[in-house]
């Protein structure tokens, strides 16, 4: 497998949390994620054994978008980092977040 559909899986895993029933945005996380390692490692192994859901992020390697947060270190920080707060006051998480292939992605490995 591609290095670049793996970068794109995890990218994904650590989003989900942020956008999902997952999410813990109060003052206890200071607006991180509460998902633990563990729950991250099942998103992506989940991610990893779906050849559907496979497909879609591949295909998602050519969204330029997509390819440009991935090179930028700060957003990358802040993914890595859970930041809620700094991720939902980003306009490109919010357009990324309703792109209609990672919505489908999303809504696949949530169910």
């Amino acid at each position: 497998m591609k290095l670049i559909v793996i970068k794109i899986v995890l990218f994904l895993a650590l989003c989900i949390p942020c956008t999902s029933v997952y999410a813990v945005n109060d003052a206890a996380t200071g607006g991180q994620s509460g998902v633990d390692e563990a729950q991250l490692q099942k998103l992506q192994g989940k991610m990893m054994s779906d050849p559907q859901i496979v497909a879609m992020i591949t295909a998602l390697q050519n969204d330029p978008e997509l390819m440009a947060l991935m090179n930028d270190t700060a957003f990358l920080q802040a993914v890595s980092n859970r930041d809620i707060n700094k991720l939902s006051n980003d306009p490109r998480f919010v357009k990324l977040m309703n792109n209609p292939a990672i919505r489908d992605i999303l809504k696949r490995v949530e169910q």
